[in-house]
C-alpha cells in the first residue's frame, strides 16, 4: 500500500468561510465615523489652544490705549499779572510813548518771516501724504488701479502704532491706502475710523513697517485749544492745502462765535482773514506750532466764501480719541446748547444742557426727551454745559442702557424727571 492510499481517509477539502457583508459594513463604518470623530476633536483642540500656544511661544504687546488730553491748560496774560493790593494800571499817555519807542525795520519783518518759515519747516515732519489705490475695470474690461493724494497730519502714537487724521473723502472708496513719509518712505495704513460730522478719518500705521531711522525723523501735532477768548486777531498760519494745492499762507482770526450744532456735537467755527479756495483743507495753527483747528470750508457764509474758515479743535479731540482706540460712535440724538450762569441765575433756570432739538426716532426720543429739557445728569454724573455732555458720551458704547436726570417745565416751574435711554450707533 502506497502513502496516497494510506492517508486517503483523513483527506479532506477546506471550504471558505462566507463573507458577512452587513458587519463588514459596519464595521467600515464604525471604524470612518471614529477618524472623522477624532479628527474634529483634534482641530477644535488645536484651534482652542493655538492662540495661548502662539502667545506663549511668541508673547504679543498689549497695545496702548490712545489718551487724547481733552482740556489744554494754558497760562492766560491776566493769570500772569501780580495782583497787589495797590497795584497801578498804566496811563494812556505811558502806553503811548511805549508804542512810540518802538521802531521795526525790515530786517525785523525779514527775521519774522525767517521764524514762520522755520516753524512751517517743523511741521513738515508730521505732514505725510495720504495715497488711497482702487482697482478699476475699463470698457474693455481690463483692470487698472486710480490712485487719489491728499495731506495726512501725525498726532498721536501708542506703543504699536502711529496715528494719522486726513480727509475722509479722499480714502472713503480706497482699497488700498499708502502713507509717504517726510523721508519719503512709505508703508501701509488702515483705516482706523471715520466721524461724517467732521469729514475726518483716523488711519493707522504699524511701527514694525516702518523703518527706524523714519521713526526718529517724525514728529507730532501740538494740539491747542480753540475755546480761548483770547484768540481774536491771533496770528495764524494755514498749512495743507489752503489755496487748493500745496501752500503755505498766513492771517489772524477774526472770529469764533459762530457754533456748528450737530447731534450730539457742538463744534465751534474759527474764521480768518485768510483768501483762500473754497475747497482749501488742512489745519490751522498758531505761532506756537499748537493746532488750532481744521479748515473745513462747508459753513462758510455765501458772502465769504473763500475766507478760510475751520472747525476748533477742542471739540475734534473727542473725536480723534475715540477713533485712534477703534470705538463706534455712541448715539443719542440731541441738539443742545449751554446755559449761561447769569441767565440761570436771573430767571431761575437750572445750570445744565439745553435741549433745542431732538433727531426723529433717535434713542432720545425713544426714550421720552424732549425739546427745552434741561440735562442735569448723566448715568450719576453731573452735567453743566455741552462739553459735559460730550465727554460722557464718549465713553459710552452702542447698547449701553443709562439714567439720565432732567429738569422739565411745567407751568412756572422746573420739575425733575429721570427717563432711560439705550445708546445707539451713528454710522
Amino acid at each position: 500500500m502506497d502513502n496516497q492510499q494510506k492517508f486517503e481517509f483523513i483527506t479532506e477539502k477546506v471550504k471558505e468561510r462566507p463573507i458577512n457583508k452587513k458587519k463588514l459594513m459596519r464595521r467600515t463604518l464604525i471604524t470612518v465615523s471614529m477618524a472623522v470623530i477624532f479628527g474634529l476633536i483634534a482641530c477644535i483642540t488645536f484651534s482652542a489652544l493655538e492662540p495661548v500656544i502662539s502667545n506663549w511661544l511668541h508673547p504679543q504687546e498689549e497695545i496702548e490705549k490712545i489718551e487724547i488730553p481733552l482740556v489744554t491748560e494754558e497760562i492766560l496774560p491776566e493769570d500772569m499779572i501780580v495782583h497787589e493790593e495797590t497795584s497801578l494800571e498804566p496811563t494812556q499817555e505811558v502806553i503811548d510813548s511805549l508804542i512810540n519807542e518802538i521802531e521795526l525795520t525790515t530786517k525785523d519783518y525779514q527775521k519774522l518771516y525767517q521764524n514762520i518759515h522755520v516753524l512751517v519747516l517743523n511741521l513738515q515732519s508730521a505732514t505725510v501724504t495720504v495715497t488711497g489705490m482702487t482697482q478699476e475695470v475699463d470698457l474693455f474690461q481690463d483692470s487698472y488701479e486710480t490712485k487719489g493724494q491728499s495731506n495726512g497730519y501725525i498726532f498721536a502714537q501708542n506703543n504699536t502704532e502711529i496715528m494719522i487724521m486726513a480727509e475722509e473723502d479722499s480714502i472713503s472708496e480706497s482699497e488700498n491706502i499708502e502713507i509717504t513719509f517726510v523721508d519719503g518712505s512709505k508703508a501701509e495704513a488702515q483705516i482706523r475710523g471715520t466721524d461724517a460730522d467732521t469729514g475726518i478719518a483716523v488711519l493707522s500705521v504699524k511701527k514694525d513697517l516702518m523703518a527706524e531711522s523714519t521713526l526718529e525723523v517724525i514728529s507730532y501735532l501740538n494740539l491747542g485749544s480753540s475755546s480761548l477768548s483770547t484768540l481774536i486777531a491771533s496770528p495764524v498760519i494755514a498749512i495743507g492745502n489752503p489755496l487748493g494745492k500745496s501752500s503755505v499762507v498766513y492771517g489772524m482770526i477774526t472770529s469764533m462765535d459762530t457754533i456748528i450744532s450737530m447731534p450730539d456735537s457742538n463744534y465751534r467755527l474759527l474764521t480768518t482773514d485768510i483768501y483762500g479756495s473754497a475747497n482749501a483743507t488742512g489745519i490751522l495753527v498758531d505761532f506756537t506750532g499748537k493746532v488750532l483747528g481744521i479748515i473745513n470750508q462747508k459753513y462758510n457764509s455765501e458772502a465769504t466764501p473763500n475766507l478760510i474758515s475751520a472747525l476748533g479743535i477742542t471739540e475734534i479731540k473727542t473725536a480723534l480719541q475715540r477713533m485712534s482706540n477703534g470705538m463706534e460712535k455712541s448715539y443719542l440724538g440731541i441738539n443742545g446748547a449751554d446755559i449761561p450762569a447769569k441767565i440761570a441765575n436771573s430767571r431761575g433756570i437750572p445750570l445744565g444742557v439745553y435741549v433745542t432739538g431732538i433727531d426723529l426716532d433717535s434713542p432720545a426720543m425713544q426714550a421720552g426727551i424732549q425739546s427745552g429739557d434741561i440735562i442735569v445728569e448723566m448715568n450719576k454724573n453731573k452735567v453743566t454745559c455741552f462739553a459735559d455732555y460730550v465727554k460722557i458720551m464718549s465713553e459710552w458704547q452702542p447698547g449701553d442702557s443709562k439714567e439720565v436726570i432732567l429738569m422739565r417745565q411745567k407751568q412756572d416751574e422746573y420739575k425733575t424727571a429721570m427717563v432711560e435711554v439705550v445708546v445707539g450707533n451713528r454710522e
